[in-house]
């Protein structure tokens, strides 16, 4: 039985010939520059597309047949003429363009050409003849060429429906279109809905093929002796890794590699500085060679952000698959003369509060902050997002047990310095199972890098600041890579070597889980305890960090969602190679202490909960201040909702959200219930973050205090219950003969910190005038 097939599609100089930056397309269909220099690379002939076919070529007919899908189009046949108006005259039979764009084998060895002439290639073609006698049997197919979204996805589709047994399978640097966007996502529908496997490197492709690991030769450097290479610093490279390294640079006579990064998940990166065959220096690169699944992995997720980042991302010059290991080679546009170092460095050896306030400005503004500029409000479980699972259990155990040197059995365990914390281990073991479900809600999500850290930051010559290791890029919560960095800012970057600095940073923990409110910045280090000078830097460097939140949250300022980061990355510490024995118990004592936190907050989070102001203000009647009732992003219902209302003795409600707010949150239906419950309602739409006008306050104002005056329990809610609700209590409580300074901190410390969230709502509630007050009418409304 025949093993594999591969099938190319489309692979002709009017689809893919290589072409300069500025050249104008031959035709409609051909994939333009960038594109078509992807998939053929800087120098065709030794390109993914010809080091694939070479390899094919080499291959027994027995064990792998091959079978190449070219558009040939005769413009006399009357039946061609309307394709060929549509996308205009291409691959014509016999032309310069109709040639393969890939040397072709000059042995004997077998293979099929189709010629196709229209969108469907099994119509007027001899392919479901050449594929009829394998009907059946579980072949490996491997498809490559171009278009991926249309040529490539209409021959998947018709070969999963008429071969069903093929197992078919594509590589991402073997497929291109003219759209980057519109490649990857037809690789997405591929494989959710015609089952096919996504390689992302080449090697796994043919690998597939084969079905047993294989080894595609890498084209010998011109000289024998060069380049010649030379590492500054670190152990000799292995042997594949040097081989991979001469492969990248084989332009090259000379290159001096100094290591950046290295030494955790068999990743190793590498500064360049190169000089040419003909002695000319080169611009700088940076190397990074891995395991060949995850760099493919990290070419892939680099592709599909490239264009978004711009001029302030790297770009991919080469890479290249050998002995299970693969390499990418980063160019950067503007990387100046002279070693690169890393930010983790830089900061490590004394790096200025001025300088590195300036380099996370252009990580999170100007680079990062293209990704952040497109944030929205996605419905998650951030818990399950973060990769919470009890199943971890048993290795937090045992990293918890072997850091303190004895089992972790007591409810409260101790450190080395005295300070108690809770059992992180019963958090992983007894009540994280029951707290997930309680983590539905929303938060902002957009593209992240995903990993980010002090040494994928890097720094030139000229101080520019440069991002590698796309590897963890997707769409995800907004503040992951602040909540990353932060986290190895703290228990990588900041010494901690004695029990006197562990004391010291358990207060500087405290200090940042005390935060309320994600929009406001961090008090001045001088309110803090701190007094040890790299904890001091450390939380100044914190309060940078998140002085880039208020813009990526907007209005969704619950620390919750900061409170499940920190803990996901203080967990994942304790694993670290980098973090002595000092920095993982401060990492322990932040996780506990999280942990212990996030499960008071959520497990209040069930039925509604109302904060109700002191009686001596509302006296006889109640006044309380929620979140919107039913709101469907927190998995909530109107019913329940209601009915939890009804329970705690609730007779009024204000609601102060918009017409478009009830559609948004998926509560059309709560004024309606309401009425069915028998509670009386009083409307006063006021927009997100903004205020009514002082008469409408003044009026309802009156209606408060009447209802109140009669014995009525009144709710008032906005979205959140924090800005709008924090408006309308401050204004009442300045009625009760509080000034507005005292109103607001009544409100915050009922509520919470987080609320009156804007200088709008704060400056309504000191302006605010209390108009006299009005004889009691003696009834509610």
């Amino acid at each position: 039985m025949l093993p594999a097939i591969l099938i190319t599609q489309c692979l002709q100089n009017d689809f893919v010939k290589p072409l300069g930056r500025y050249d104008p397309l031959p035709n409609n269909l051909h994939v333009g520059f960038e594109e078509a220099r992807r998939l053929l690379g800087e120098n065709p002939a030794e390109g993914p597309v010809a080091l694939t076919m070479q390899w094919a070529y080499q291959q027994p007919a027995s064990e792998l047949a091959i079978i190449h899908i070219r558009d040939w189009h005769d413009p006399a046949d009357p039946f061609q003429a309307e394709h060929l108006r549509q996308f205009g005259p291409h691959c014509l039979m016999e032309t310069e363009g109709a040639q393969f764009a890939f040397a072709e084998s000059d042995s004997a060895r077998p293979l099929a050409v189709i010629n196709s002439t229209g969108l469907n290639d099994f119509v007027g073609t001899p392919l479901d003849e050449a594929l009829t006698p394998f009907a059946g049997q579980p072949l490996r197919v491997g498809l490559m060429g171009v278009w991926t979204e249309a040529k490539i996805t209409f021959l998947a589709y018709d070969l999963r429906t008429r071969y069903p047994h093929f197992h078919l399978a594509v590589c991402s640097a073997l497929t291109a279109s003219s759209s980057r966007a519109h490649h990857f996502m037809a690789l997405g529908q591929l494989s959710r809905l015609l089952g096919v496997t996504v390689f992302p490197s080449i090697g796994e492709f043919t690998q597939f093929l084969a079905g047993s690991s294989v080894e595609i030769p890498l084209p010998a450097p011109s000289h024998a002796h060069w380049p010649e290479i030379n590492l500054s610093e670190g152990g000799p490279l292995e042997e594949t890794d040097y081989n991979l390294i001469r492969h990248l640079f084989r332009d090259c006579r000379q290159v001096q590699l100094r290591v950046l990064d290295g030494g955790f998940s068999g990743n190793v990166v590498l500064g360049s500085e190169s000089v040419d065959l003909h002695g000319h220096r080169q611009a700088a690169h940076v190397v990074k060679i891995g395991p060949q699944g995850p760099i493919g992995q990290e070419r892939t997720a680099f592709e599909q952000v490239e264009s978004v980042l711009g001029n302030n991302a790297p770009r991919i010059a080469a890479f290249a698959d050998s002995g299970g290991r693969g390499a990418l080679k980063y160019r950067y546009a503007g990387m100046g003369s002279g070693f690169s170092t890393t930010f983790q460095k830089l900061y490590c050896a004394g790096l200025s509060a001025e300088r590195t306030a300036n380099y996370l400005t252009i990580i999170f503004k100007e680079q990062l902050g293209r990704f952040y500029a497109a944030a929205a409000l996605e419905r998650c479980n951030l818990l399950d997002y973060y990769a919470f699972s009890p199943k971890w259990a048993a290795n937090v155990r045992q990293r918890i047990e072997t850091l303190l040197g004895e089992p972790a059995v007591e409810a409260t365990l101790r450190l080395p310095t005295g300070h108690d914390m809770p059992n992180l281990c019963h958090f992983y073991e007894q009540e994280l199972e029951a707290i997930l479900p309680l983590a539905g809600g929303s938060s902002y999500f957009s593209y992240v890098h995903g990993d980010l850290n002090g040494a994928n930051i890097i720094i030139d010559g000229r101080d520019n600041v440069w991002l590698i290791d796309f590897f963890h890029t997707h769409y995800g919560h907004a503040l992951k890579d602040l909540i990353k960095l932060e986290n190895d800012l703290l228990y990588i970057f900041t010494p901690i070597n004695s029990a006197e600095e562990l004391a010291e940073a358990c207060q500087l923990t405290h200090c940042l889980l005390r935060v309320a409110d994600l929009g406001r910045p961090l008090p001045e280090v001088e309110s803090t305890p701190l007094t040890h000078p790299e904890l001091r830097r450390a939380y100044q460097t914190v309060g940078m960090l998140r002085a880039f939140y208020p813009e990526l949250v907007q209005e969704d300022r619950n620390p919750l969602q900061l409170l499940i980061g920190q803990l996901r990355y203080a967990v994942h510490t304790l694993s670290f190679d980098e973090s002595n024995r000092w920095q993982k118990l401060w990492a322990l004592y932040t996780a506990a202490w999280a942990g212990f936190s996030l499960s008071q907050r959520l497990r209040q989070q069930g039925p509604l909960r109302i904060d109700w102001l002191d009686d001596q203000y509302t006296g006889p009647g109640r006044l309380g201040l929620t979140l919107l009732p039913g709101r469907q992003d927190y998995g909530r219902s109107v019913a329940e909702d209601v009915a939890a209302l009804k329970a705690q003795g609730v007779s009024h409600v204000v609601c102060l959200i918009t017409d478009d707010e009830l559609v948004t949150y998926g509560v059309e239906t709560l004024l309606d219930s309401y009425r069915q419950a028998g509670l009386t309602t009083r409307r006063l739409p006021i927009p997100d973050q903004r205020v009514c006008s002082p008469a409408e306050m003044a009026e309802l104002n009156e209606w408060l205090q009447t209802n109140l005056a009669a014995g009525a329990n009144i709710l008032v809610h906005c979205v959140g219950g924090l800005g709008r609700s924090g408006l309308v209590a401050g204004c009442y409580l300045k009625t009760k003969g509080l000034d507005a300074a005292a109103a607001i901190a009544e409100v915050r410390r009922v509520r919470s910190p987080r609320a009156i969230e804007t200088a709008a709502q704060e400056g309504f509630i000191e302006g605010y005038i209390c108009p006299p007050p009005t004889p009691p009418k003696g009834g509610r409304a």
